[in-house]
Order: C-alpha cells, then sequence, then structure tokens
C-alpha cells in the first residue's frame, strides 16, 4: 500500500471534490510552487484541530494574494465523513494558483488537491538527532507559512537520512534554534517550556499553535524567543510537534534528555 492511497480535485467553489488520477501540467503549483498545503489527520469523524487548520490556511492564502473564498471546510468534513467514515487518515490539502503562465499571475483562483493516505501516530520517541550542517533558513514574508515551496526540508531531511538520525534540528541564517525537518521545537529546563519565535523563520505549525494556547490556558510557564544551541546543553526534555503527535528526543551531540511523557500534552493529542 502506498503513502497516498486516493487523490482528489476540487477545481471551483461550485464543483465537488472528484476523483482524480492525474495532475494537469502546467500548473502553477508545479512550476513555481505557488501554493500553500495543510496536512490534517482524520479521525474517521473530525478533522482534529480543523479550526486551527483554516486559520492558518487563510493565512498562507492571503500572503500569496490567493483567494479563501473557494475554501470550504465544512463541504471537505461532509466529504470526508462520506467516503471515509471511522477511518484514520491522513490528509494533505494543497491549494494553489489555477492556470500556468510565467512569472505574473494572471488570476487569484485556485485548484485544491486532496491526498488521502494512511495515517501514522508520530514515534513517542526518537533516539538519535542531530543539528543540520546544509541548510540555514532564512525570513521571508511566508516563511511561517506552509507553501508548496518546502526544499529547505526537503535537503534537511535528506541530510537526516544520511547521517542515520531520527530527527534533525535547523538553525536560522543567525544560529538561532529555529525548528525539526518537518516539526516546530521544543525543550523543557526546571519546569520552563521554550519555543523557538517566528522570527526564527520556523512554520507557525498547528500543533504549535495548539500547544502554547493549551500552556497559557494552564499557567504553564513558556517562553518564546531567540535561542543559541547551547541552551541545548542545560536542557531537561526536548520534544518536536506536529499534527501527527509529540516525539521527545532522547540524545543528540549537545547531550542526553529526559523522554518522560507530559501529561498536557497526552490530553492534547489523545
Amino acid at each position: 500500500m502506498t503513502d497516498i492511497e486516493t487523490n482528489f480535485r476540487k477545481i471551483n467553489k461550485t464543483t465537488g471534490w472528484e476523483s482524480q488520477t492525474n495532475i494537469s501540467v502546467p500548473n502553477r503549483g508545479l512550476n513555481f510552487g505557488d501554493g500553500v498545503f495543510e496536512t490534517m489527520y482524520w479521525n474517521g469523524d473530525s478533522i482534529r484541530f480543523f479550526d486551527q487548520h483554516l486559520i492558518r490556511l487563510e493565512e498562507g492564502l492571503k500572503v500569496l494574494n490567493l483567494s479563501f473564498t473557494e475554501i470550504d471546510g465544512e463541504e471537505l468534513i461532509g466529504f470526508m465523513k462520506n467516503r471515509f467514515p471511522g477511518e484514520k487518515r491522513r490528509l494533505r490539502w494543497n491549494i494553489f494558483r489555477t492556470g500556468s503562465g510565467k512569472y505574473t499571475p494572471g488570476t487569484n483562483a485556485v485548484t485544491q488537491l486532496l491526498e488521502v493516505g494512511e495515517f501514522h501516530a508520530a514515534p513517542p520517541i526518537k533516539r538519535r538527532f542531530g543539528i543540520s550542517q546544509q541548510v540555514k533558513l532564512f525570513p521571508t514574508a511566508w516563511s511561517h507559512c506552509k507553501t508548496l515551496n518546502a526544499l529547505p526540508y526537503v535537503l534537511a531531511n535528506h541530510e537526516r537520512h544520511a547521517n542515520g538520525w531520527d530527527e534533525i534540528i535547523l538553525l536560522d541564517y543567525r544560529e538561532f534554534l529555529s525548528e525539526a525537518g518537518s516539526s516546530n521545537l521544543f525543550w523543557m529546563k526546571d519546569g520552563r517550556i521554550f519555543t523557538p519565535s517566528l522570527s526564527c523563520s520556523c512554520i507557525n505549525g498547528v500543533s504549535r499553535r495548539v500547544i502554547l494556547n493549551q500552556m497559557y490556558d494552564e499557567g504553564i510557564a513558556v517562553m518564546e524567543g531567540e535561542f543559541k544551541l547551547d541552551v541545548l546543553e542545560e536542557a531537561d526534555l526536548i520534544f518536536v510537534s506536529n499534527i501527527s503527535g509529540i516525539s521527545y528526543l532522547a540524545e543528540g551531540e549537545v547531550g542526553k534528555y529526559s523522554t518522560d511523557s507530559q501529561e498536557f500534552l497526552v490530553r492534547l493529542f489523545e
């Protein structure tokens, strides 16, 4: 079984989701990375944290001057309930500018592709991690968005695989901690939790938003900021998060860490 079982396409607001076996070319998603995407978890009845996905999606489309009026979250939920009731699935919702053309866009309308595949929860523990030496992240107007231009993460994960690591940590161009290969980064010291600021060119992950909101609500001390790599030498615990869940990092070149599960995170991703 492949990672992606089924593809569906939605051309405009008036059409429904249709089975798609081939992707039309040329298109601006392929030619220019002119779009955004959301990776989501379907639990058989709803999409986890869907309200946050829609908020981030709208933010990303606004940055790229793409139309949000064609996005219909309720229709997507209805489609999934009809086609995949009671089944756990991983969704990738790609939204890119309609048409082809050259660099100058001819429209703000969007085409939507939905990839439906198997869902695999994040491993509870990633045993070994390293620091990327090949990739540095730079600030842009879209660096906090999940755009279709994901080459930094492709190259970083190639580096991770080549080194036999389970996770890779990325720094920004100033050598501040930024994020992991496909996840946001957090660490704990003396009961206080830290995470890189968006000023460090990390993606504003949905799970990152949810975790921060939960910590604020529960009065858990958290600090967003710009941190150098050496802060991890003193950390008690490191974890990474994305929509598939939480993974604790056990060991890296900068130290060894506790992998004790944190109750407030367990509650969020149950």
